[in-house]
């Protein structure tokens, strides 16, 4: 008898995590109570700074300890850089409407928090950007085979990924409000090598 054993090299990491508390009154009802604007098959608020706020200085304080781990925990840097949050913004989902197929350019890591959630309607949806060169029909999908992975959305859950993954929200059948705050972030402090010639300091 042979031993064998598949290696899953270079997978793409997804952190979900959640809150650990409730949301305060005065959170929920600035998130909830934000100017909208169209965004298709669904509403973003007007503003695109919504972790600016003061009334957000808590949270937003929350959200980098976990961009901070995730980022520890995946990239591992060997210098000294500084994660930030640049631009983040609350979605509005009601009953039929989604979220088409997207990345977040010009952002390493980016997030989605939950506000208002049922994990039974509820879920995002990542895409895998790698064409297969033959079709063939699948038994059974798994982490290897699948084109597409869903994670289910509850309020207070937080999921983190690289901001190049594709993902999207399907159609919600539920007849509650969906609302997601998204986010995206950068890097402060040196990255590259003087050696390799790709030293760059952001600041």
């Amino acid at each position: 008898m042979f031993t064998a054993e598949i290696h899953p090299i270079f997978p793409t990491p997804v952190l979900t995590s959640s809150l650990d508390r409730d949301f305060s009154e005065e959170e929920l009802n600035f998130l909830l109570n934000l100017d909208r604007r169209d965004n298709n098959f669904n509403e973003s608020s007007e503003t695109s700074y919504v972790l600016d706020y003061p009334v957000m200085e808590r949270l937003k304080g929350e959200l980098l300890i976990h961009v901070d781990n995730f980022f520890k925990n995946t990239i591992n840097p060997s210098e000294k850089v500084k994660n930030f949050i640049t631009q983040s913004w609350v979605n509005y989902t009601k009953k039929g409407g989604s979220h088409h197929i997207h990345a977040h350019p010009n952002s390493i890591i980016s997030g989605v928090l939950y506000i208002q959630a049922l994990a039974d309607y509820d879920s995002i949806n990542f895409i895998k950007d790698k064409k297969e060169m033959f079709e063939i029909e699948t038994k059974n999908y798994n982490l290897f085979n699948s084109g597409s992975w869903v994670f289910p959305a509850e309020t207070g859950k937080l999921i983190l990924f690289p901001s190049y993954l594709r993902h999207a929200v399907q159609t919600v059948t539920g007849n509650h409000l969906r609302v997601s705050l998204s986010f995206n972030t950068f890097l402060k402090g040196p990255v590259g090598k003087e050696i390799s010639l790709t030293r760059l300091t952001l600041s």
